[in-house]
């Protein structure tokens, strides 16, 4: 891939002037797919770096076997520790240094990768959405905002949180990357199927100080150029980014191993921050929370044992994990962070049903949410009839939990088969980022219009 991505690169101003006449509908803008950044920078106060993105995609990688599993075949509530174990013991290797020295993070150093088209953000009449894109301190992308009641009383924060999040592929995953986007301007969604031995994982770091949210004392501390969570939430045109301190909360990983997770081809695992973990650094008191390996479709209660979690076979979770990951689990106690927004509020059923203030569904999972990787578009990141969701607290229609409608999105799928069964509906191998990543193309090339249109026929 670095030899056809180097021609890529010499190629690169002709391309940017055959798709300059590419009209986006309702702007005069064409995004720039190397983009590294959103091309926001502090100004000349800020004496810190700048991180280029890694899109330099390699060459089909040699495939090292699998250093963090241990036995073979599904794994199990009996096996699932262990493997996390090995799993952080990877990938402490290089991503310690993220997490612990974010000045000394390398992502070509370390063999870790960006996602092409996802850099420059949403640009509307010449001017960038600064929440939009990758910032240009970290890379980070912005994650949703979720009100303080989310956590459990006694152990939430003092206001609102926010994420901030790098998002990076190993070799092998990196490797496919590189063939599907082999012509930026076309993209082969065929070639999508990441091998055994991918790995992605996403890093979140938080807007919320120590002072307002104890479980953050003695994390490490990074940089990034954002609005202001306040800010966001108070909304209007005039958004400006300001450098923010964030401090590294959660750390979600998939691996593609289809042995260990034969029903979907992927293990999830995510590991969160725990300020009374042993450990020297920031990177030693990060612990799993747990590690999911399917969906448990055949569970459609979410309350179906005295604890008051349904009887999940297909997610592990550490009963040593700290206290304010404790409700935010996803439906039915299946792996979800505490950042990965499961915990919806203000929502709306059917029914008539309306869950309101501190009242809370339990909506989702790592392997629902990212079970929705399809294109075109065509189905919500939780179980609703509509695609579009709102910020958390805002109405949000959702279908009756344990129903039909509902299991859809609790099913256990290959990686090649989508979601949504409709023609055309072609399946990314549970990448979200490369979902929104081909969505961002194809607006670029004027096909947002016909995408649409896919997605109210079917």
């Amino acid at each position: 891939m670095r030899q056809s991505f180097s021609c890529r690169l010499a190629d690169y101003p002709v391309l940017v002037a055959a798709a300059a006449w590419i009209a986006l509908s309702g702007a005069a803008w064409a995004q720039d797919p190397l983009a590294s950044n959103n091309g926001l920078y502090p100004s000349d106060n800020w004496r810190g770096r700048f991180l280029l993105a890694n899109l330099d995609y390699p060459e089909q990688p040699e495939q090292k076997g699998w250093p963090f599993r241990e036995t073979a075949g599904p794994l199990s509530q009996e096996t699932a520790p262990e493997y996390a174990r090995r799993l952080k013991a990877y990938l402490g290797l290089t991503l310690g240094t993220l997490v612990d020295s974010p000045d000394d993070w390398d992502p070509v150093k370390a063999g870790w990768y960006d996602m092409v088209w996802s850099g420059e953000g949403t640009v509307a009449g010449g001017v960038t959405d600064p929440t939009s894109g990758r910032e240009a301190l970290m890379n980070t992308y912005s994650g949703q905002i979720m009100p303080a009641v989310t956590f459990p009383e006694g152990q939430a924060p003092q206001g609102p949180v926010q994420n901030h999040a790098v998002i990076y592929y190993n070799a092998p995953a990196a490797a496919m990357l590189g063939r599907v986007w082999a012509n930026l301007y076309a993209p082969n969604l065929k070639a999508v199927s990441f091998p055994e031995g991918s790995v992605v994982t996403k890093v979140e770091a938080v807007t919320n100080t120590p002072e307002d949210w104890p479980v953050l004392e003695n994390t490490s501390v990074w940089h990034v150029f954002r609005p202001t969570t306040e800010d966001q939430l108070a909304g209007g045109p005039n958004l400006r980014p300001h450098v923010l301190p964030v401090r590294p909360l959660q750390m979600a990983v998939r691996v593609k191993d289809s042995a260990a997770a034969p029903g979907s081809g992927w293990v999830f695992a995510v590991f969160v921050y725990d300020k009374d973990a042993p450990g020297l650094s920031a990177w030693e008191r990060f612990v799993p929370l747990g590690l999911q390996w399917g969906n448990d479709p055949e569970v459609t209660g979410p309350r179906a044992d005295r604890f008051g979690r349904a009887a999940i076979r297909q997610s592990w979770i550490n009963p040593a994990a700290p206290a304010f990951t404790r409700e935010t689990f996803g439906w039915g106690g299946r792996l979800s962070g505490p950042m990965d927004v499961s915990s919806r509020h203000n929502v709306i059923l059917p029914s008539g049903e309306r869950y309101v203030n501190d009242q809370h569904v339990n909506a989702s999972s790592c392997q629902s949410c990212h079970g929705t990787a399809e294109f075109p578009r065509a189905a919500n990141l939780y179980p609703s009839p509509n695609r579009s969701f709102p910020r958390d607290d805002l109405p949000f229609l959702l279908y009756e939990p344990g129903s039909p409608d509902w299991m859809r999105w609790f099913q256990n799928r290959p990686g090649s088969e989508p979601m949504t069964r409709s023609a055309g509906i072609v399946a990314l191998d549970y990448d979200m980022a490369l979902m929104f990543a081909v969505s961002a193309y194809n607006e670029v090339a004027g096909n947002a219009r016909l995408e649409q249109e896919t997605v109210d026929v079917h």
